[in-house]
């Protein structure tokens, strides 16, 4: 019987057989399209695959009912790099291995969060909206520089580096970054940063940008309090996850004017509801996006072809790559 790869991505069926194709020495395999199953059918898809293309838009969630019926199931293969609606330890109970891209979207992500610090910083969509609208604003504008302010990282892994490195040229007077753990000297040497605790970060950066993953230590990290304590001209970029910030707090600390304004390209709620408090915000203080920053048509390149070749290397009988849950 021909191995089974159950696709939870959008992708035809037909398009992700090929994009494993592109690895030699494959042998014969069926490509089954779940994106839209109900749970019923997915459940019954599961008990037939060996191996999963997780879904790229979080619509379809892997929970323990669902893992209760995956009994051939090798490797579930996440085509990016969170995997928040997977359920890891009933994974690793069921002994069946999760995989990510790490990486992937690290270019992407850190691209998108200085043309955002930009954005806020030379005031762009204001000055956008007044030419649409037919005002001539040029003295009301008042964009300011990057040059010789401080820019504060939450997070010092692969996107607060890549940040810190695209940074370099524009003269900052500092990039301080916190982290679980500080880094080694060399490395901050390297990248141009300083270690500070989270309260010094907000207390001295112009701009605040978050990079760390979601844990029950990070959840909500960014609060009334957290925000009270930036500057007031201050501005606070998310490209990370939407928990990490108090969305309400943040809301509140716009209209407030207690920062300066704020770009978001992640959610708690994905989409977003229309009840979302950022939404009622003034256009000026607030940037959004729909989690875009790490899929540029580069990065979604990236991503697909580690995937897929991943998923070659189970169906060959290889090792898989990136795991996230070792097994015992």
């Amino acid at each position: 019987m021909k191995p089974v790869v159950l696709s939870l991505a959008p992708l035809p069926a037909d398009l992700v057989k090929a994009l494993i194709l592109q690895t030699e020495g494959v042998p014969d395999f069926d490509v089954v399209f779940g994106h839209e199953m109900s749970r019923p059918e997915l459940g019954e898809a599961i008990a037939r695959a060996d191996a999963v293309l997780g879904d790229y838009t979080f619509k379809q969630g892997i929970d323990r009912e669902v893992l209760a019926k995956a009994s051939s199931v090798r490797l579930i293969q996440q085509p990016s790099v969170g995997y928040q609606h997977i359920d890891i330890d009933a994974c690793t109970k069921a002994k069946i291995r999760v995989a990510n891209t790490p990486g992937a979207n690290t270019v992407s992500v850190a691209e998108h969060t200085i043309a955002w610090g930009l954005c806020l910083l030379r005031n762009l969509f204001a000055a956008h909206q007044g030419m649409k609208q037919g005002r001539w604003e040029q003295m009301a504008v008042k964009p300011a520089e990057l040059s010789g302010k401080t820019w504060g990282l939450t997070g010092l892994g692969r996107i607060g580096k890549a940040v810190a490195v695209r940074l370099k040229p524009f003269g900052l007077g500092k990039v301080l970054y916190t982290d679980i753990a500080r880094a080694g000297e060399d490395v901050e040497d390297q990248y141009g940063v300083e270690y500070c605790g989270l309260p010094d970060l907000l207390k001295l950066s112009d701009i605040v940008s978050l990079h760390a993953p979601l844990t029950d230590a990070t959840r909500g990290m960014i609060g009334k309090a957290e925000l009270e304590a930036m500057k007031p001209t201050a501005y606070l970029i998310n490209v990370a996850r939407g928990e990490l910030v108090d969305t309400d707090a943040l809301a509140d600390a716009l209209r407030s004017g207690k920062i300066a304004g704020a770009a978001c390209d992640v959610f708690a709620e994905e989409p977003v509801s229309p009840d979302d408090p950022l939404l009622k915000v003034p256009g000026d203080k607030v940037l959004l996006s729909p989690h875009v920053a790490g899929v540029s048509n580069e990065a979604a390149g990236r991503i697909i072809n580690m995937a897929t070749n991943n998923l070659a290397r189970v169906l060959k009988g290889e090792e898989p790559l990136y795991i996230v849950n070792p097994l015992p």
